[in-house]
């Protein structure tokens, strides 16, 4: 039996509603780059692109606007109103005069002229606080560029891990070849195959799980610059030969370099005399202060067709003295004392830390460095070997379990060399995020 037509109807517009709601939503799509980019260019697209810096700008304009409001208070204020009456009196015996209507416009100036430092207090409070967040924002900055960097590095490192491993395997495959070729001739037993086969597999395993990780930072460098996840940044390729060198500043002046630059120690002072100031302020409510009161105005009475004016004027001081404030006053500047000795507790921390920071880079940057000059020379020996037991392997010497533990060794050479050249950068990077600000060592100096 049909539907009804309003049913009908009914119907056809519910199955358009589920048709719309099951379409899927278009995304918008990664954009796509055809040039590989530097460091420099991802860093410049970053502190655009990034939230974190979108968020610190607004922090600021924030401050600026409280520096604006605390200055508002030296300002006198000032206000106008304009008022319109009709009234009609009606005595007992319901006799009644004329109706009037008054027109009063007024202006009143009320200005504050002494609050014991209340304002200055204030002003200075919000000043402070503005610095702290420009510093925070450089610490922001600089926090999202050592992102960046750290990123770089380890897609650069995970695509070099990925060509090593595919070296890796292809000298598996090698050895698998010369396993079967040896079997053939009576050389290596089924044995050797299978060992050769079990290693080609471990190779493989091991790109695979390289492959995997270099995806997983991929994108996570292109969320640090501000992308999509799925955003292919083609890199432009790392020095392959890294110089070993140590800044030249000692340890001890670079400890004091973080203490005088770095953004976010200085922010944190900033805070403590925000606080101090707060404190001068809140101080003050509980005193006495000054306030000049004027007002000017002019009265217009039209009555039975008959209009009379009148104009006022005043002026007057007032004192006024708080005498109880059921010891909210008191109670405020305890407040006001306590925010002072956490913000300075905050920033005897934070010099803790951010020393702690420095004297870490500083010791990881020195392990780097003599990685780099041990990397090599262990890379550079494990290729010798490995291409005397290929030899030896091939006339029936040695046995296949050699030539693979003289593969593994290689294999293991290479991404340990990777390894220290990553380390190198990525320290470097760091010691300049620790203490402030670092440019690149350019020479080389004796190692500790």
């Amino acid at each position: 039996m049909p539907l009804p037509k309003p049913f009908q109807c009914l119907a056809m517009a519910a199955c358009l509603i589920l048709l719309m709601t099951a379409a899927p939503v278009m995304a918008t799509p990664a954009p796509q780059f055809a040039h590989p980019f530097t460091l420099v260019e991802l860093t410049d697209m970053a502190l655009t692109n990034n939230p974190q810096t979108k968020l610190a700008w607004a922090e600021i304009r924030s401050s600026q606007a409280g520096v604006e409001l605390a200055r508002a208070g030296y300002w006198p204020q000032i206000s106008a109103s304009y008022s319109v009456t009709r009234s009609r009196t009606v005595n007992f015996t319901g006799a009644s005069n004329s109706a009037q209507t008054r027109y009063s416009p007024s202006i009143s100036l009320s200005y504050l002229l002494w609050d014991f430092g209340n304002r200055s207090g204030t002003l200075d409070s919000a000043k402070f606080a503005l610095t702290a967040a420009e510093l925070a924002n450089s610490q922001t900055l600089q926090d999202v560029i050592l992102a960046v960097e750290q990123d770089y590095y380890q897609v650069l490192g995970l695509q070099a891990l990925e060509q090593a491993d595919q070296l890796s395997v292809k000298d598996a495959e090698t050895s698998l070849d010369a396993a079967r070729q040896n079997q053939k001739s009576g050389l290596a037993t089924v044995g050797d195959l299978y060992q050769a086969e079990s290693a080609l597999a471990s190779a493989q395993l091991s790109l695979q799980q390289t492959q995997g990780n270099l995806a997983v930072a991929q994108g996570t460098l292109a969320v640090a610059v501000g992308f999509p996840a799925d955003t292919t940044l083609k890199l432009t390729p790392w020095n392959q030969n890294v110089t070993a060198v140590m800044p030249k500043a000692t340890i001890e002046t670079l400890l004091a370099q973080a203490r005088e630059a770095r953004p976010e120690l200085l922010a944190s002072k900033a805070s403590e005399q925000a606080a101090i100031a707060n404190l001068e302020a809140t101080r003050s409510r509980g005193l006495p202060n000054l306030t000049l009161d004027a007002n000017a105005g002019r009265t217009r009475t039209v009555s039975g067709g008959l209009s009379q004016t009148a104009s006022n004027y005043s002026a007057g001081l007032t004192l006024s003295i708080p005498l109880f404030a059921g010891f909210g006053d008191e109670a405020a500047n305890k407040q006001a004392q306590a925010t002072i000795d956490i913000s300075q507790a905050t920033t005897a921390q934070l010099m803790q830390q951010v020393e702690l920071e420095v004297w870490q880079a500083y010791q990881n940057l020195h392990t780097a460095v003599v990685s780099l000059t041990t990397t090599g020379v262990q890379l550079k020996s494990a290729q010798q070997a490995e291409d005397v037991e290929i030899a030896r392997y091939h006339i029936g010497l040695d046995p296949i379990l050699n030539l693979l533990t003289a593969q593994q060794t290689l294999a293991s050479a290479r991404a340990q060399q990777i390894q220290a050249r990553l380390n190198w950068f990525t320290a470097l990077a760091a010691l300049g995020h620790a203490v402030g600000g670092l440019n690149a060592p350019t020479e080389a100096t004796e190692l500790p």
